[in-house]
């Protein structure tokens, strides 16, 4: 895996062999929710009811062992992916999730969060236009965390943390991780608050919120790569696509090991694109910036019929709604006549659900659990217009629907290691027929096999 040499990140190697000591000084936990933040409030709240007489200090460097605690979450797998048209790619990849928590006392905890990912793979991913390949990616996110707690039975949580995140692409016209058009650079804040036994002793309301700069390094506006900005002697839209981005959330959460449990959890992104101005209906710039607003609702259900395994039943649905007051002008390559220019207002307008039912079943002679899940996804916008293969726009407003199946295999080898197989099926379709830029119509299958480890 070769890392783009401008932005080398050597204080990230110099920085694993901490963790990995770490690893060996810290007790062993199991890591049982799907983040590491969920896996540690869970950890901590088990700590936390033990008795505080039972923990005996020595002081010291084995008072400092003592005290630290670690949940790690490791998958190493290799991928076969293909795109209907394009060749087989073969790759693979490895997500972690490292994060060191050391107890200052009975309700103050430090905790230090590595997320990272890479993968090698055909994925068609957006830039709210349309559909563009890559066939590598990684992201790479450090948080660091102060957990308090307090109240009644230590009822009560808040959590202030910093973060900072890079990823990197290699698009197919790229042949090097610093030429990813959409790289980008998050460094920001954030606040998480817990109640837990509201309404109940299974139920916890979150709330929590976040502020952030994302940075996308190689991305410049299509003025200034011509540069007639700077021959004009102005400073335009250099950075179109940087944005302050605040996040505002609220969930409940009641959640049992038998029966039936459920999660829903709504949130706001806005976004504040600081050097990208409204287009007018002349296509001429204003003085306006544009403003993003994203609001999403998740809902999760699901139902478990034995506690040591069996069949467990589950439906998430997620909605969203985005409102931007971006337009778009449509010059139809045909300057400098004007006539055949289409102007189209809200541009970014859409409002998208997704219904996903899954099942798993865990065998109860051997340890293997299965799992299958579909989705069905339908995104339709509220004044864009969908074209014809040529360019020309039709009547009809664009939509776009995408199918996905996952089928999923899990053996567990010992109490941390698994071994796991997975095929994803993804189908997206579209009335739009210009792809002479995006693709709207793809299919793409991944095969993945590979090894997990949880600590």
């Amino acid at each position: 895996m070769k890392l783009r040499r401008a932005y080398e990140p050597s204080w990230l190697l110099s920085f694993l062999p901490v963790l990995l000591l770490l690893c060996f000084m810290a007790k062993p936990l199991r890591a049982e929710e799907p983040t590491a933040k969920e896996s540690i409030a869970e950890e901590l709240e088990t700590k936390e009811a033990e008795p505080s007489e039972t923990r005996v200090y020595t002081g010291g460097w084995e008072e400092f062992t003592e005290r630290l605690l670690l949940i790690a979450d490791f998958d190493v797998f290799y991928t076969l992916s293909d795109r209907h048209g394009s060749n087989t790619i073969g790759g693979g990849g490895i997500n972690g999730l490292l994060a060191p928590t050391y107890r200052l006392n009975d309700k103050n905890f430090i905790i230090l969060m590595y997320d990272g990912q890479y993968y090698k793979k055909r994925e068609m991913y957006s830039d709210e236009v349309g559909y563009k390949e890559r066939t590598e990616f990684q992201a790479h996110t450090i948080t660091p965390m102060l957990r308090m707690d307090f109240g009644e039975r230590s009822r009560y949580s808040v959590t202030p943390c910093f973060f900072y995140t890079t990823t990197y692409n290699i698009d197919n016209e790229s042949s090097s991780w610093s030429d990813g058009l959409y790289n980008y650079r998050d460094r920001g804040a954030g606040l998480d608050f817990d109640m837990r036994e509201l309404f109940g002793e299974d139920g916890t309301l979150k709330l929590g919120a976040q502020y952030y700069k994302r940075r996308y390094s190689n991305y410049a506006s299509l003025l200034s790569l011509t540069g007639l900005d700077t021959a004009a002697g102005i400073n335009t839209e250099r950075h179109e696509k940087d944005y302050y981005g605040v996040i505002a959330r609220a969930g409940y959460n009641w959640i049992r090991p038998l029966g039936f449990s459920w999660q829903a959890e709504y949130s706001l992104l806005y976004k504040m694109l600081d050097d990208k101005k409204v287009v007018g209906s002349d296509g001429v710039l204003t003085s306006e910036e544009q403003e993003d607003y994203l609001h999403s609702l998740d809902l999760k259900f699901w139902h478990v019929l034995d506690v040591e395994g069996g069949l467990k039943l589950g439906l998430d649905l997620n909605g969203s709604l985005n409102n931007s007051n971006q337009n778009y002008y449509d010059g139809m390559g045909t300057w400098p006549n004007l006539k055949d220019d289409v102007p189209t207002s809200d541009f970014y307008d859409y409002d998208s659900y997704r219904i996903t039912p899954n099942v798993s079943y865990a065998f109860a002679l051997f340890p293997l659990t299965t799992s299958l899940s579909y989705a069905y996804q339908k995104a339709e916008y509220d004044h864009r217009r969908a074209k014809y293969s040529n360019g020309a726009h039709k009547t009809d407003k664009h939509w776009e629907t995408q199918e996905e199946i996952n089928l999923g295999f899990r053996y567990d080898l010992f109490e941390d290691w698994s071994l796991f197989a997975q095929w994803q099926w993804i189908d997206m379709k579209s009335n739009n027929d210009d792809e002479r830029v995006y693709k709207y119509d793809y299919t793409v299958n991944n095969y993945s096999a590979g090894v997990s480890y949880r600590y």
